[in-house]
């Protein structure tokens, strides 16, 4: 490990309620930790967050984990910390490409993530960010999914476009992809 600080992933889950991000955020602010890097959502009625924290030298994974005890009794949540070496803190370096979003809406059924997924998987595209959410009743659902992807310099975005369009089609939802050059992932 870095002999300055040392890295830890917290996982959070849970019964949604006000004040949790508060809680886990003062937890860490009174610990002296900094939150380099967090993501947090709320999925039916359940609360899931994961951060990226640095902490000092001195702190171990079970110092960490005793911080959240309370927390853990006073909401009901589960925490789990995760030492990381140095290689997990950082995301590697990719090579040119283009960063693409992808927005679908339409009827709810099974099999949209994966095809969708599955078919940037056997492309190489790395998905950096995937949120979906399921909106009316249970006789007319519909479903909406947000992607973002790294798309690199080697794939025909046009063919990928095609693809993307050719899964729209089949299952009869509406794609929209946009692609934007990035000088560097």
């Amino acid at each position: 490990m870095n002999s300055q600080k040392n890295y830890f992933a917290i996982f959070v889950l849970g019964t949604d309620g006000t004040g949790i991000v508060a809680d886990i955020s003062k937890a860490l602010f009174e610990l002296g930790a900094n939150i380099n890097d967090s993501s947090h959502t709320i999925i039916g009625n359940q609360f899931a967050m994961l951060l990226l924290i640095s902490t000092g030298p001195g702190y171990t994974l079970e110092k960490i984990q005793n911080v959240f005890q309370d927390i853990c009794k006073k909401r009901n949540l589960t925490i789990h910390v995760h030492e990381l070496k140095d290689e997990d803190i950082y995301r590697k370096s990719h090579e040119m490409g283009q960063l693409c979003v992808i927005h679908l809406y339409g009827a709810d059924k099974p099999g949209i993530v994966y095809q969708v997924t599955n078919l940037l998987a056997k492309n190489n595209v790395n998905i950096t960010d995937l949120s979906t959410r399921r909106f009316g009743n249970e006789t007319n659902p519909i479903y909406i999914m947000y992607l973002e992807a790294e798309v690199p310099t080697a794939v025909d975005t046009r063919k990928l476009g095609s693809d993307l369009n050719k899964i729209a089609a089949d299952l009869n939802v509406e794609i929209k992809y946009e692609l934007e050059e990035v000088a560097s992932l």
